[in-house]
């Protein structure tokens, strides 16, 4: 095996991680998010959500130092490392970090222990980036124009995938809870800042 193919393998590459989505660029540039709940409140929702934004920069795609947060909870950053393994034929990421967001004890304990948690890549991805909506709704384009508005919409803090921009507009997927995938273009203004 070359050189080339090892660091192929531990190149950490844009796809779906189980309840992790990551998107890479090729400068190294990491975006993510990161959604898991536990447990049923008396209105069929959520007792206990873990969720978070990732953001991080590679300089030899093994391991990178990421910053989590989640915009609407206040922005505390808590910092970490995500890198990545192959083991028993499997790709996947690894995610440690150095404490809690709020809820995450309860539904994800691992992330501060020194094993972290592992992530098994289940789908690879062809975007680059992965942001969260900001806008109270943020109306699809049909092309890259903005005469071309759709009538699907995202809204505040929906989670889409991207993969090209156009001026003020960025091609999006947006994939819903039922696996229900909406794409075409999102304006950009309507999205949070990939930086906390």
């Amino acid at each position: 095996m070359s050189v080339q193919t090892i660091v192929a393998q531990r190149t950490i590459r844009s796809g779906e991680y189980g309840s992790l989505v990551i998107g890479a660029n090729e400068k190294g540039k990491l975006t993510g998010y990161f959604s898991e709940s536990t447990g049923l409140n008396d209105k069929g929702r959520p007792q206990f959500t873990c969720s978070f934004l990732i953001v991080g920069e590679s300089s030899d795609g093994e391991s990178i130092n990421v910053k989590t947060w989640h915009p609407v909870m206040g922005g505390e950053v808590i910092n970490g490392t995500l890198s990545t393994y192959q083991r028993d034929g499997e790709t996947g990421v690894n995610l440690k970090l150095d404490g809690d967001h709020g809820g995450c004890a309860n539904v994800a304990p691992t992330f501060k222990e020194d094993e972290g948690q592992d992530f098994t890549l289940t789908t690879a991805g062809t975007w680059y980036e992965v942001r969260m909506v900001s806008a109270a709704k943020s109306f699809f384009y049909t092309k890259a124009d903005t005469r071309s508005k759709s009538k699907a919409f995202v809204v505040k803090n929906d989670v889409v995938r991207i993969s090209d921009e156009q001026g003020v507009l960025a091609q999006a997927v947006y994939v819903n809870d039922n696996g229900k995938t909406t794409r075409g273009f999102l304006n950009t203004k309507d999205l949070y800042s990939i930086e906390p």
